[in-house]
């Protein structure tokens, strides 16, 4: 049976891109860490949203909607309820608030009065279709509920996207140094790590900092994502898997990566056709998107740094 609901944790520079266009090619619309695709935009019927609004909305504000008066309010309205059970759940789930988008976009703001029950009412009654990626999703922090909704009603589907944290690593210091660092405004990386970065000389510094700051948020990312990876009610799909030869994998491995994921969620899908859609050079954090890449910049120092840190994650996740 098609999970209606698809939870994706990625640590931070996993090739997220990926996953996410795997995602869209199976029918999901994105919410979460990246912007989405123009293909994964969440599409929620007008049905949908009447539904959402009576489970979660206030009913003095359900009183004043009115699909029938007003459509393009209606829409405007449960858009902004959208935005507004998105934050209730990224707090549930003890997940970063991951756009900021009170500090980017100020005009947006709790202006919906929601329901006594919002915030304690189950993930399954949240939009259909949806995929939700997170970078970190702490489990000693989370609402228990959810765990207890999990565990009991098997879904929704959880699927956890990994990558060679040395990769994952030198991915994270061209994002940070760069430009699109500032773009996206997503704090504290474009505010403290960016110009911090940007400063340095040469990719080998950046680097050496990367591995020696504390604040660097690699470790708490992959270390979250332990638990999960080792939990037989998540599917595991690796970037090297999902790169396909375009970044230095294979396509045989592609099409069984996307083959395993579109059966762990129901998709009936033809995998040979949905692997075309995944390498988007023109991803808004892409870079080189390439496996191995770090022997290209890490020095011995280097390598005896990352081990030193991090070692205990490339045996973890199966990259020693």
């Amino acid at each position: 049976m098609s999970q209606e609901r698809v939870i994706v944790v990625s640590p931070r520079k996993s090739g997220t891109h990926l996953v996410q266009n795997l995602m869209a090619a199976l029918g999901y619309g994105i919410y979460g860490e990246p912007v989405p695709p123009e293909s994964g935009r969440a599409a929620v019927s007008l049905r949908e949203r009447q539904e959402l609004a009576e489970r979660f909305l206030h009913a003095d504000e359900l009183e004043a909607l009115d699909v029938r008066e007003d459509t393009k309010e209606f829409v405007r309205r449960t858009d902004q309820l959208l935005i507004q059970l998105g934050w209730i759940w990224q707090t549930r789930l003890a997940a970063r608030n991951v756009s900021n988008v009170d500090l980017i976009r100020p005009e947006i703001d709790f202006e919906l009065r929601m329901s006594e029950d919002a915030w304690i009412r189950p993930f399954w009654q949240t939009a259909p279709r949806l995929c939700w990626i997170f970078h970190s999703l702490n489990i000693w922090r989370m609402d228990q509920k959810f765990l207890n909704e999990w565990t009991t009603r098997q879904e929704p589907a959880v699927v956890l996207n990994h990558r060679d944290p040395r990769d994952a690593l030198v991915s994270m210091a061209n994002f940070f140094s760069g430009r699109s660092g500032i773009a996206f405004r997503r704090f504290p990386e474009s505010a403290v790590f960016q110009p911090i970065l940007a400063d340095l000389p040469d990719m080998e510094s950046r680097i050496t900092y990367m591995l020696t700051d504390p604040s660097i948020p690699l470790l708490h990312d992959y270390e979250s994502a332990v638990s999960w990876y080792h939990h037989p009610q998540v599917c595991k799909v690796a970037f090297e898997e999902l790169a396909g030869p375009e970044g230095g994998g294979s396509r045989a491995r592609q099409v069984a990566a996307v083959e395993r994921v579109a059966a762990w969620v129901g998709a009936d899908v033809d995998p040979e056709v949905v692997v075309g859609e995944l390498f988007d050079c023109k991803a808004f954090t892409f870079h080189k998107g390439q496996i191995g890449a770090w022997r290209e910049v890490f020095t011995a120092r280097h390598s005896a740094l990352f081990n030193a840190r991090f070692g205990h994650l490339t045996d973890t996740f199966g990259y020693a």
